[in-house]
């Protein structure tokens, strides 16, 4: 939750559809002067390709809009990711796992380059926490 505000993070919603996937609603300040929030309403859904690879996949959704209706005062952005894991050969007996990710985000609204270069920056920096997070490369 820290690290998810420290992200521009407001509210988050996990709700749980199936063993495969759940809902995932978030409201993100862009922490630019004058924007509104952003909210994005994604269903996330895995699954298993084969025993060495997996996939999961975000997907823009309004199937919680009744529930958790629309907040008038944000700005509705749109995405679509989709993360593919395959587990390699170990190194030194240390696991290996490629993870390949496609996506696109639509934060909505006219907004300047400068504040799109920022988000992008951010973004990347996430996969590298993430990477630094399952290291055990010094194990």
């Amino acid at each position: 939750a820290k690290n998810f505000q420290k992200k521009g993070g407001i509210k988050s919603i996990v709700k749980k559809v199936n063993s495969h996937s759940f809902y995932y609603l978030s409201r993100r300040d862009l922490k630019v002067t004058g924007f509104r929030h952003r909210e994005f309403r994604t269903i996330v859904v895995w699954k298993k390709l084969s025993e060495d690879k997996m996939v999961v996949c975000y997907e823009d959704t309004d199937a919680l809009d009744e529930e958790y209706p629309r907040d008038p005062n944000a700005v509705y952005g749109s995405s679509r990711t989709i993360w593919e894991y395959e587990r390699l050969p170990e190194v030194e007996g240390i696991p290996q796992t490629r993870a390949k990710l496609v996506a696109r985000v639509d934060v909505a609204g006219s907004v300047p380059n400068f504040v799109m270069n920022s988000l992008t920056k951010n973004y990347c920096k996430s996969l590298i926490n993430m990477r630094k997070t399952f290291d055990k490369s010094l194990e």
